[in-house]
């Protein structure tokens, strides 16, 4: 193993030996620093939005003109606006319906995990933090 290693620092030192140095050419800087130049002053890629701007306002504005319109169209008889359009009433109590019992052990499980997770984990970052430091 360490004949093979000699013979092949042997090869290295020989070819280091019979490779001279190359020189750049004298304007090799001038001609790179043009190069540079030339590709910052090409035309740059302009980005272009798929929807004109100009089409985003005439679609906000016409929104705002529909729901203007709808909103303070004045009723011929007087009805609401769900009445109006028979719109269902909607309701929002989405808990109404719902009755949660715990049994005590349920609630005595859940609160010893999560004393056991607020302990461990500081203990584990701990652990990772002195890991990593080496």
């Amino acid at each position: 193993m360490e004949k093979d290693d000699k013979r092949i620092e042997d090869l290295v030192n020989k070819l280091m030996r019979a490779d001279r140095l190359e020189k750049a050419p004298f304007d090799f800087t001038d001609k790179v620093m043009a190069k540079v130049e030339a590709l910052s002053n090409s035309e740059m890629t302009v980005y272009k939005p798929l929807i004109p701007k100009y089409i985003w306002w005439l679609i906000a504005i016409g929104l705002a003109t529909l729901v203007g319109y709808v909103l303070f169209k004045e009723p011929a008889n007087g009805q609401s606006l769900s009445e109006r359009y028979n719109l269902p009433e909607l309701s929002f109590n989405l808990f109404e319906n719902i009755s949660l019992d715990f049994s005590n052990t349920l609630i005595y499980a859940v609160v010893l995990f999560a004393v056991m997770v607020s302990i461990q984990i500081p203990l584990l970052k701990q652990y990772f933090n002195n890991r990593l430091s080496y």
